[in-house]
């Protein structure tokens, strides 16, 4: 049965085409038909006047036959929608101007919003371009302790017990974070260049499910420590731009920093790894450094990632991958007997959850994932907004229409055959609005993805694919509905005698729905416009904050001289380098730092903490000259000097015992935590591996990792004190000319050491803003939203006012020609609008009061309810509403009141 209804389906939908053949053919038919039932009445001797009326009868008439072959032999109710939508055509042709504003309305609306979903979509929801991706599963580390509470890191050690013990994976992987490395070609004249790359586990390919398009992928063998000549795999954009798709690449010796390595294979196209947002060119081994700190428990760097075996549920996973995790803590625990309590406590407290993989890991996922949606929402609302205006446009239309709708009921024409023709010519104007919204959208997609980090720019793939278009064609027709469909059921609603008459009449009903829509319009309006100047004011209290420093006029950059640098030739590096700096015109001073640090916990002598109390405190490595060239000030005690350098510790000196103390700077949040009001100079407090250190100065507090929190406990060490640490940010202070120090830097480096790649070159300012990226982008973008909304609300608002004052033109002429003034119409009119506004503005008020603590956690210095704000705001759009609404309310106080008497 369900084959023959299908079949006949398809009879149907085909009828469709060829249809004057088939037309011509039946009439043929039906005509011969009509023809022999004629001569059999002749031959019964009827006239033939008669025999021509009863064949007639018996065929049960021409037309109306064919009207029923035409019902059994096509699809009716899309013959139906393709008339409405030619029809629909028609009308927009006919109506350039109208039909230009509406699209033009629309395609902003729709493209925002397409704009908005397409970031969405590549960082949270896109699949990663393996096989059976869905099977995929992060490891992610939960721990309260953690700022964040969670992390998706893990160190080597226990990567190889999740890989080697469990029953619930076919296979799990790892790779560390993506960064650049120095490669070299290993051919004649050949320049070492600075590539993206990623170390990953021997199984990274396969757990993924991915084959390369030449040569193999990496295996068990490239990972091992023992093998000479580990592989390499290079991607295929790469492949293309290095080695203009050569087939003989593979095998071709490469030198990765000081490790060499041989091309085995090339990844397919538009492959990336695991991490979204970055663009790897080359893959290797991740034990082919042989690094003795790639198995530091301690050292969580790796992440994780494994493919389910079928049939194995989340949670039966989850639960093995605890029970695996809860015996290295266990085990960790149990050497480790000088901890503390609170470091016994939050060791413990951390626990191993498992997440769905598919769309791979990004840190920009957390980084954003609050303001793309407060955003998704904001757009939202400039879409309902210009829906609002176009719906007052088709109502608008609609009254120029009466005529001929009023004739269409008057033959016959049902009301909802009219509406729904009606309904079909706006989501017909809104799929034209969704079409030019894509292009919209391709120009929004570009501003927006510049508040991403600088690699993610490009490695970011925003190009829409069938979700996004999906959405968009969805939206579209929502919205085509949405406005569509108010003033469509209004426009049925005539009075047939009036309107046949050509009378305007008093379409009060029509007014009330102008009248509302746009109230709407003015408290969504001052809804956007409250929200983006809360995010406003924040991104400005976080700019004009007091850091403790001054991040003015400073080029900061790194240093990468590659793997086999010992500490003293890494120490070397540097001490060249910054006397070559300060050598340079316009600078100031130089000096290097580690970044935003990493926490400790310290033991003061004579301080006795509370139980479970944090002791936590942020250690930095500094160079000579920090404080000076930050422009921070020492408080009390001195700098850092010559006499408190140091020689390199032995290799694989941990121990702190019998060592000389170091010396430290602490900041005053620190000495006063710890101090009191006691003077700290030459105080001892003792921190990891018992190794005590010395205060010999105090600084002012500074905000060097977190512009939103309060300076934490901190001390600063002297970095040529122990040079074993890894690699260091090195700082230029200048004096403020334009002057490009790139080029000059990058050849410092090159004759320092030929090898050396200098990474991450930027200035100070530019850290500091990519700090503030996320605050940036919502109050940048919600500012431009809203202050898009705004005029769309006033062109209704002035549209609604012109109608209204169109419609009093006789009342109107009475009052002045009884003796009102100018003035007083004009009064009138503002009146009206300011009643509108206002109603508008108290509606907004109260939806804004009621939801702006959801974005809380989004704001600096001030609250949700902020009266200043919430002021401007208000005051803004009462302001620029009236004005809005003056041009209607001084054309009405200039009607000739002759005319509007016998205006009907």
């Amino acid at each position: 049965m369900h084959i023959r209804q299908m079949r006949g389906w398809f009879v149907r939908l085909f009828g469709m085409f060829n249809r004057a053949r088939r037309e011509r053919e039946f009439a043929e038919e039906l005509e011969s038909h009509l023809t022999m039932h004629i001569e059999d009445n002749l031959r019964a001797g009827m006239s033939p006047e008669e025999a021509r009326r009863v064949a007639l009868l018996k065929l049960g008439g021409v037309t109306l036959t064919k009207e029923h072959y035409r019902e059994q032999r096509g699809l009716p109710m899309l013959e139906t929608l393709l008339q409405d939508l030619r029809f629909g055509l028609r009308m927009l042709r006919k109506n350039p101007g109208f039909s230009l504003i509406a699209i033009l309305t629309l395609a902003l609306g729709i493209g925002a919003n397409t704009a908005i979903f397409s970031l969405i979509n590549a960082l949270m929801l896109r699949m990663l371009p393996v096989k059976n991706a869905q099977e995929l599963v992060l490891f992610k580390l939960d721990a309260p302790q953690m700022p964040s509470g969670a992390s998706y890191s893990s160190n080597y050690p226990l990567y190889e017990m999740f890989r080697d013990g469990n029953q619930s994976f076919t296979g799990i992987a790892t790779g560390n974070t993506v960064g650049r490395a120095r490669l070299l070609v290993n051919e004649p004249g050949a320049v070492a260049e600075s590539v993206q790359q990623q170390r990953v586990s021997g199984n990274f390919f396969s757990v993924l499910g991915v084959n390369p398009v030449l040569g193999r992928t990496l295996v068990e063998a490239d990972d091992n420590p023992a093998n000479a000549q580990p592989g390499a795999v290079i991607s295929y954009e790469y492949w293309r731009r290095r080695f203009d798709l050569d087939p003989n690449v593979v095998g071709r010796q490469v030198t990765v920093n000081r490790t060499a390595l041989t091309i085995v294979g090339v990844a397919p196209p538009g492959f990336f790894g695991f991490v979204v947002g970055a663009k790897p060119e080359l893959w290797w081994p991740i034990n082919a450094l042989n690094d003795p700190n790639l198995r530091r428990e301690s050292s969580y760097w790796i992440r994780v990632i494994g493919r389910l075996r079928p049939g194995v549920s989340m949670a039966q996973a989850q639960a093995e991958m605890e029970t695996i995790f809860r015996r290295q803590i266990n085990d960790v625990a149990a050497r480790s007997t000088s901890w503390t309590t609170i470091q016994r406590r939050n060791h413990f407290d951390r626990h191993i959850s498992l997440e769905a993989g598919g769309a791979g890991y990004t840190g920009l996922r957390r980084q954003f994932r609050q303001p793309l949606f407060i955003l998704m929402a904001t757009v939202g609302l400039v879409l309902l907004i210009a829906c609002v205006n176009v719906a007052n446009l088709l109502l608008a239309r609609a009254a120029t229409r009466r005529k001929e709708i009023a004739i269409r009921l008057a033959l016959g024409a049902g009301r909802f055959r009219l509406s729904r023709q009606l309904l079909t010519e706006s989501v017909l104007l809104s799929l034209l609005g969704g079409a030019a919204g894509l292009l919209f959208a391709h120009v929004c997609l570009r501003g927006l993805i510049t508040y991403l980090p600088r690699q993610s720019q490009t490695a970011l793939d925003v190009a829409p694919d069938a979700r996004v278009l999906l959405f968009t064609l969805l939206v579209s027709v929502l919205t085509g509905a949405l406005f569509g469909l108010a003033p469509a059921c209004q426009a049925t609603r005539l009075n047939l005698t009036a309107s046949l008459k050509d009378q305007t009449g008093g379409n009060t009903s029509r007014l009330a729905l102008n009248k509302m829509l746009v109230v709407t319009q003015v408290a969504l309006s001052l809804f956007l416009l409250i929200g983006a100047g809360l995010f406003v004011r924040s991104l400005r209290n976080l700019r004009t904050l007091d850091v403790g420093f001054n991040y003015e006029n400073i080029v900061q950059f790194s240093i990468d001289p590659g793997d086999g640098y010992s500490a003293q030739q890494r120490s070397d590096l540097y001490k060249q380098m910054l006397a070559r700096l300060e050598a340079l015109r316009g600078a100031q001073s130089a000096t290097l730092w580690s970044g935003g640090g990493v926490s400790f916990n310290v033991s003061v002598p004579g301080y006795t903490p509370a139980h479970d109390e944090n002791l936590s405190c942020n250690e930095m490595a500094v160079g000579p000259q920090f404080f000076e060239t930050m422009k921070m000030h020492i408080l009390f005690g001195r700098g850092f000097g010559p006499q408190d350098e140091r020689a390199p510790a032995p290799p694989n000196s941990q121990s702190a015992a019998g060592a000389p103390p170091l010396y430290a700077i602490i900041n005053q949040t620190m000495a006063r935590y710890f101090f009191g009001n006691e003077n700290p100079i030459g105080r001892r407090f003792i921190t990891r591996g018992d190794w005590p250190i010395e205060v010999i100065g105090v600084t002012n507090d500074a905000k060097h990792m977190n512009l939103r929190e309060q300076p934490p406990r901190t001390y600063y060490l002297y970095y040529f004190q122990q040079p074993e640490r890894g690699g260091m940010t090195l700082q230029l202070r200048t004096s403020g000319e334009t002057v490009d120090y790139s080029a000059t830097i990058r050849r410092l480096a090159r004759e320092i050491d030929p090898q050396a790649q200098v990474v991450e070159l930027q200035m100070m300012t530019d850290g500091v803003n990519e700090s503030l990226a996320q605050e940036r982008f919502i109050a940048q973008t919600a500012s431009f939203f809203s202050l898009f909304a705004l005029p769309l609300a006033c062109i209704g608002l002035y549209g609604v006012m012109s109608y209204s004052v169109t419609r009093r033109t006789n009342e109107i002429g009475i009052r002045i020609a009884l003796g009102a003034r100018a003035t007083d119409v004009v009064r009138l009119v503002l009146g009206e609008t300011i009643l509108l506004v206002t109603l508008g503005v108290v509606i907004g008020l109260g939806v804004a009061l009621a939801s702006t603590r959801l974005v809380t956690n989004l704001l600096y210095g001030l609250t949700p309810h902020d009266p200043l704000t919430i002021a401007t705001a208000s005051l803004l759009l009462l302001a620029v509403a009236t004005l809005a609404g003056y041009p209607p309310a001084r054309r009405a106080a200039r009607v000739d009141p002759m005319v509007a008497l016998r205006h009907e």
